[in-house]
């Protein structure tokens, strides 16, 4: 089922508006005004796709590499930059950087430099929506490294078990071979190619596929949340990707594979892209112009948003 065109390009522009933001965030960096970031370049599709199907009231839990997962759920460009920056004006006041930023009002809470750390706390959130009532959901992202981590699998089994209305999404990087440093590994950290292949396991469905699709990625990503929300317990999702430059050359840039299917489709031409290409780029400039004009964090400011037991 074809999608309309309105939503082909709602997705496409939101995954320009992921490529832009964090090209911006690289200027920063070589200005010397932001530090270091691990950035999310090649998996635009995942972010858009997912978020595409979620409401504000809909949480995700982040992993190191976060500002896709944000910036398509709605985070606000300026204070994210702001925080990257390590401005009081950031989402966390300038004291989570990119490792912890996160943004409660669209419901995105959490980062984490720990591997597989936001997944135990997703669940968190999806046990609270069960309990409350509604329809609200939970999406999990973390990366093939992590989905061997204890917590993540006792995490599994334990939404399995409670039928906890999330999803769990993840991000593989090594899709063809597994790699470090560019370099095969000779001991593999997975003795599986799918990793969707561990659902079954714990009574859920699962479903892997390429990540630089992001049509498929949202029919899939949609029929997962759609399950969740009406009590029908969560999914393991696998989406293969590419970590990329800033680019778009590569043949698995979902940006580039995407643009060129609009061209052949009518949807997209080209005024019409350097239009929304022209519109995120101002955006952009608008927030790192907000980051970079913002004060500096107080040093008293390091004593606050803290917490101490029995004060």
């Amino acid at each position: 089922m074809s999608l309309p065109d309105s939503v082909k390009l709602d997705l496409y522009r939101s995954m320009v508006r992921i490529r832009t933001f964090e090209n911006g965030i690289r200027t920063l960096i070589n200005d010397g005004k932001a530090g270091h970031v691990s950035f999310y370049t090649g998996g635009e599709a995942v972010a858009a796709a997912v978020s595409a199907h979620l409401v504000k009231e809909d949480q995700i839990g982040s992993t190191h590499r976060p500002m896709g997962h944000l910036v398509a759920k709605g985070a606000d460009l300026k204070r994210m930059m702001a925080e990257i920056a390590g401005k009081s004006t950031g989402t966390n006041k300038g004291k989570g950087g990119a490792y912890h930023i996160f943004d409660k009002e669209v419901s995105a809470l959490g980062a984490n430099g720990i591997v597989g750390g936001s997944v135990p706390m997703t669940a968190g959130y999806a046990l609270r929506n069960q309990l409350k009532g509604g329809d609200s959901v939970s999406i999990s992202y973390f990366g093939e490294g992590a989905s061997n981590q204890g917590g993540v699998q006792e995490t599994l089994n334990l939404a399995a078990c409670w039928k906890l209305p999330m999803v769990f999404v993840c991000e593989n990087s090594s899709p063809e071979e597994q790699t470090m440093l560019g370099h095969k590994i000779d001991y593999p950290q997975l003795s599986i190619n799918d990793i969707s292949l561990r659902a079954p396991a714990y009574g859920m469905p699962g479903e892997s596929s390429e990540g630089w699709d992001v049509e498929e990625v949202y029919r899939i990503a949609g029929k997962s949340i759609e399950l969740a929300r009406k009590g029908g317990g969560p999914t393991l999702l696998e989406f293969k990707i590419h970590r990329l430059n800033a680019d778009e050359d590569s043949e698995y840039c979902p940006i580039k594979c995407y643009r060129d299917k609009l061209m052949l489709e009518g949807v997209l031409t080209e005024e019409l892209d350097d239009k929304i290409r022209a519109e995120e780029s101002a955006e952009v400039k608008d927030a790192m112009d907000f980051a970079v004009g913002s004060p500096e964090p107080k040093p008293i400011d390091a004593y606050d948003d803290i917490f101490v037991e029995g004060a």
